[in-house]
């Protein structure tokens, strides 16, 4: 009874998750679906949806809000060969309301492909990308996240080049996660 009693008062330290300094990483798969003509702030002549794999890695800086780095493999579904590309990207992440799965992403990066993207561009486009995302706890050091965001390729040689057609897309992802 006593060593029950005694394996009973130990419990297994939790893995700490969104406190500072803790950390994950994460892989997952992305659609995207074009957005035609003006969103929000920015014109979007593409029209190419493309599908890929994401990988990332973030550290939490304070309790709630990471920053980090992720990598995006896609393929551009364009008339013909598809194209592929590979993107880099700084990653802000926030948990706006404590204790609830809830987060917002910011990236900003630079993507380049093996054909001009969207048609007739460039094979090189900076980008960025802003949405929200659930993340659902499988284990203390596992979780499950889905999400939405919108992202923006352009080569910023601005309006009046006639190669500077940029692409604004609703990307759905899902990504799995192990906490560092």
């Amino acid at each position: 009874m006593t060593f029950l009693t005694s394996c009973a008062a130990v419990e297994t330290p939790r893995a700490p998750w969104r406190e500072k300094g803790s950390a994950f990483v994460s892989a997952g798969a992305f659609h995207g679906v074009p957005i035609l003509g003006r969103s929000l702030f920015w014109d979007g002549q593409g029209e190419v949806d493309d599908t890929g794999v994401e990988l990332r890695a973030a550290k939490f800086v304070a309790d709630d809000v990471a920053i980090g780095v992720s990598g995006r493999f896609a393929s551009w579904w364009t008339p013909g060969d598809n194209v592929e590309s590979g993107e880099i990207e700084g990653l802000l992440r926030t948990y706006p309301i404590p204790g609830f799965g809830l987060f917002l992403d910011v990236t900003g990066g630079y993507q380049l492909a093996n054909h001009r993207i969207p048609p007739p561009g460039t094979t090189w486009n900076f980008s960025f990308s802003f949405g929200p995302g659930y993340d659902f706890r499988l284990s203390d050091t596992t979780r499950l996240q889905v999400g939405t965001i919108y992202h923006h390729i352009s080569n910023a040689l601005g309006r009046q080049n006639d190669r500077n057609p940029s692409q604004n897309e609703l990307r759905a992802f899902v990504n799995f996660v192990w906490v560092l």
